[in-house]
Parts: C-alpha cells; sequence; structure tokens
C-alpha cells in the first residue's frame, strides 16, 4: 500500500490518500469497459488527470462487471467538449459531459469543490470531490492505466467490513440531498452491507424529507430500482426505513392497511425480479405492470361490467393516483395498464323502439272524394 501526499499550508507533507496496488485491490483488467479505458487515456494525453469513480469500482471490487463507467477529471466541461469531438455537455445545474462510444455513453464530469457544501457546482480539487460523495464506498477513485486504487475516505476498508458509511456529516448529509436515503437503502439491499445504527436513526428521523424532492429524481430512482433485478429486497428496506411514504404515499397508504396486499405486492415486486433475471427486459412498460397489477385488477372487479373504454379510463387514472407524484411517461404508463386491464362486459344495450311508418299508398279523405278544401 502507497501514501498519496500534499502540501500542508505550513509547507509540510500532509497524508491525504492511501493508494492499493493491483495485488491488493484485485480488480481484474477484463471486468475495464474498453472504451472508458480509452477515455481515461486519452484525457491523460491531453494533460489531465482522470480516474473511474462510483458504482463501476464498487462493482469491480466486488466481482462484478459494472453496467455503467462514470469518469472524473480536472478537465471543465468546454474542455472535455474540444477533446472529445463525439460528446455533448448536459445539465443547467450540475454541468457534465456525455462521451459517446458507438451506443454506448459515458458521463465524465469535473472535480467540485465544497466551497459551496456538497450540492455546489464550484469545481475544485479531487480530494475535495471525494468529500462531496454521498458514502465512502462511492468515493473510491480507480486509475485504470497504472491499475491503482486511490482512497481519500477509507471506503476501501469500509467495504472490507461490509459497512454503509457516509462521508458528509449525519447531521447535513440528508438535509441537503434527501435522495441519499434512497440511495443508501438501494445500496444496502444490493451490496449485503449494514448500515450502522447512527445512520439508519438519521435516515428515519429525516423520512419525511423526500416529501420536498423533486419529482423527476423520484421517478428516476424508482425506474433504476424496478428494473434492478433487486426490486423486493429494495423496497424492503425502503419501508423498513420508513421511506415509503415519502416516494410513494398512496401505495404506502394502501400497503399499511392491509398485510394481506402488502405481502401480495411484495410477491408481484419476486416475480418481476424473476422475469428480469430470465429475460433481462427492462422495458418501462413491462416493469410498471408488476406494481400496477393489482390495483388494475381490483379496480377491473368493481366494475365487471361497464363501457370498456370507460373502464379502461377509470385503470389509467388509478394508475397514476398509486404512482403520484413519481411522473411515468403517459405512453408507458397506459401499455402497463392494457397489459394487466381486465375488459369489462359490455352493457346490454336497451331495447330500440319501433317507429311506426306511413304507409306511402294511403291518402287523405278529401283526396279520396275529388273535393277541394273549403275556402
Amino acid at each position: 500500500m502507497l501514501v498519496r501526499y500534499s502540501t500542508g499550508s505550513d509547507g509540510r507533507p500532509v497524508k491525504r490518500a492511501l493508494v492499493y496496488t493491483a495485488a491488493e485491490h484485485r480488480i481484474e483488467r477484463r471486468s475495464i469497459d474498453p472504451d472508458a479505458l480509452r477515455i481515461v487515456e486519452h484525457l491523460r494525453a491531453n494533460g489531465h488527470s482522470a480516474y473511474i469513480v462510483g458504482g463501476a469500482v464498487r462493482d469491480m471490487l466486488q466481482g462484478r462487471r459494472p453496467k455503467d463507467f462514470d469518469i472524473v477529471t480536472d478537465a471543465q466541461p468546454p474542455r472535455i467538449r474540444k477533446i472529445f469531438r463525439n460528446s455533448r455537455v448536459i445539465g443547467r445545474r450540475f454541468r457534465l459531459v456525455h462521451v459517446y462510444a458507438g451506443r454506448k455513453i459515458f458521463e465524465v464530469s469535473t472535480y467540485r469543490s465544497i466551497a459551496d457544501g456538497t450540492i455546489g457546482n464550484t469545481y475544485g480539487t479531487i480530494e475535495e470531490d471525494a468529500l462531496r460523495r454521498d458514502f465512502t464506498m462511492n468515493a473510491l477513485y480507480f486509475d485504470p492505466v497504472d491499475n491503482l486504487l486511490v482512497d481519500y475516505v477509507g471506503g476501501y476498508k469500509d467495504m472490507e467490513a461490509r459497512v454503509i458509511k457516509p462521508v458528509i456529516p449525519l447531521k447535513t448529509i440528508f438535509k441537503e440531498d434527501p435522495v441519499r436515503m434512497i440511495r443508501a437503502a438501494k445500496y444496502a439491499a444490493i451490496t449485503g452491507f449494514r448500515i450502522p445504527f447512527r445512520t439508519g436513526w438519521a435516515i428515519r428521523s429525516h423520512a419525511n424529507l423526500l416529501s420536498t424532492a423533486s419529482p423527476s429524481r423520484l421517478t428516476e430512482e424508482a425506474i433504476k430500482i424496478l428494473g434492478s433485478g433487486r426490486a423486493m429486497e429494495i423496497f424492503r428496506h425502503l419501508d423498513r426505513y420508513r421511506l415509503l411514504p415519502g416516494i410513494l404515499p398512496a401505495l404506502a397508504v394502501r400497503l399499511a392497511g392491509s398485510p394481506a396486499r402488502k405481502e401480495a405486492f411484495f410477491s408481484a415486486l419476486a416475480e418481476l425480479d424473476r422475469h428480469i433475471e430470465a429475460k433481462a427486459d427492462k422495458a418501462l412498460a413491462g416493469l410498471l405492470a408488476f406494481v400496477l397489477r393489482d390495483e388494475v385488477a381490483a379496480l377491473c372487479a368493481e366494475h365487471p361490467v361497464g363501457e370498456p373504454s370507460e373502464v379502461f379510463r377509470m385503470a389509467v387514472q388509478a394508475a397514476r393516483e398509486l404512482l403520484s407524484p413519481l411522473n411515468m411517461p403517459r405512453i408507458e404508463l397506459e401499455t402497463a395498464v392494457a397489459s394487466v386491464f381486465i375488459r369489462p362486459e359490455s352493457p346490454p344495450k336497451p331495447p330500440r323502439k319501433r317507429r311506426r311508418r306511413r304507409s306511402r299508398g294511403r291518402k287523405s279523405a278529401g283526396q279520396e272524394t275529388g273535393e277541394s278544401p273549403a275556402p
């Protein structure tokens, strides 16, 4: 193990990070995406530092092949855009760059400063960037060129201890960004790591703050969970830490009022996980169908006879209310409802009244006698 130093204000060397060699971190080279490696190499060749960071490093340390590779660098977005012609700058508040490699997209961001807290947008150093990360296991920087793992916050040892430890102090981490509570529950379910008592207590204490999070961010997290293949276990953690009412309040009320309904819901999620494992199909409409199936079936049972189009409209509205405040795409939602919709019997049509038809050959009395009407 190596140690990385920097110069302190008094001119003396200050220990900043531990650096683990290939023999120590045991990340396999074959798990690194070749295009991610080329992006890092290209940034280095243009005079910049660059690392793979976040979930990809966490997955590789656990022996899994990552699905996404996020890259951080000291190059700022306009510079990154200039280095990579096949890229574009995205975001308004938090600007970063998407670099395209065929059909793959790699997110490249600039080191952020802690001068404005952990949600500011000032560019900074890699040391500051590490202190902005939510949990220590997500604050590990992997150098795929020299095959080194750089750890500023003790994340490697926390992973070995199988514990989810926050980087940011508990008094501010969830106040600054309530969505971090969802991620903590998700990481615990996916990795099997434990959430320490004080962190768990802080999550339960701040659970009500989720109602202040933007619906778009909650929707993004919900979609990731449904497509994770671990949805049942993640939702159980969300329920355990009292986070479900902040994400899906209507669903939480229904589950709290009926133990049987709650178990049916988790059973549907278990079926969803098996479906993803077997088919790897993550179309959003298909994911939502498992969540909405019981709700739609209950509404259809209440209307066994009715105009099908009207009952379908009611089912879509019920699904939208169940998922509120999440803003799922309309077409995906309607497709999901249609896939589990039970068509009601059309109501019998009332008998048609037969109108008496006047005979064409019948003439008026005056015409029959040839008399003219009186003047």
